[in-house]
Formats: C-alpha cells, structure tokens, sequence
C-alpha cells in the first residue's frame, strides 16, 4: 500500500472512532463523466460499495456534490425510513444514520465524505463540523 492510501485509511477510522460511526467512506467525482464512485471506506461490512457508479445528482452522494452541500440523513430527518430506501451506499451498509460533505478541490466538488451509523442517532453540530474540517485535508491530499 501506498503511503497516501494508508492515511486516508487512518484518517476514514479515525473519523468513525472520533465521530462514534459505524462507517466511513470516500468517493470520488469523475468530471469527465459525471459519475461519482466510492473508493475508500472504513467500517465496511461487504465491498459492494466498489462497485457502485452514482450519476451526479442521484443518491446521497450525487446530492452532495449537485448542490455542493452537506446532506444530513438522522433521527430528525421526516420520512427517513423511506428516504434512506433512495441511497444505494446506505442500502449496502444497512445504515440509517448519515451525513456526507463535499470535498473541494480548486473550487469544484471533487469528491464526498461520508459518516453513517447502523443505529439511529442523531448527529451533533460538532461532529459535523468535524467532518467538514476532515474534508478540507483530504482536499489538501488531492491537489
């Protein structure tokens, strides 16, 4: 493995531990295309997440980085039960909880992070605000 795959591997556990997430996981935008496919994950129960190919603006992760937001999926989201049925990564890693920000790089989306939690939980301000912080490095590691 190379030296940058192992950080990001420690950085995507250290996330789940600092953030009490179950998984967490990187996926990268392809500008040519479109397409938006996971590339590193922690906490990961099969590797089906490999193999998925989101269009933008389709999933989670292709809201993220169509509206360049975060996307907050948690206890207090209306109609999350239903809601979560519409995000294939969530549907593979039978999560229930998640938030995902966009990872910047030279002004465009370039990629999403992604936390979520097997279990109901509701995510606090800091730990988002985490995860936006663990965001911006990992956009320092694309340039």
């Amino acid at each position: 493995m190379d030296t940058i795959q192992v950080d990001i591997e420690q950085k995507l556990h250290d996330l789940c531990t600092n953030t009490s997430s179950d998984f967490s996981a990187i996926a990268h935008v392809d500008q040519g295309n479109q397409t938006i496919r996971w590339e590193y994950a922690h906490g990961f129960t099969n590797n089906r997440y490999k193999n998925m190919v989101i269009r933008s603006g389709k999933g989670l992760s292709g809201s993220v980085v169509r509206f360049g937001t975060t996307m907050i999926l948690d206890i207090d989201t209306p109609d999350r039960q239903r809601t979560r049925l519409q995000y294939p990564i969530m549907l593979a890693e039978n999560l229930v909880s998640a938030v995902a920000v966009p990872i910047h790089v030279n002004g465009k989306v370039d990629g999403v992070l992604l936390i979520g939690s097997r279990t109901e939980v509701k995510y606090t301000t800091e730990q988002i605000e985490f995860l936006k912080k663990v965001a911006k490095e990992f956009s320092t590691l694309k340039k």
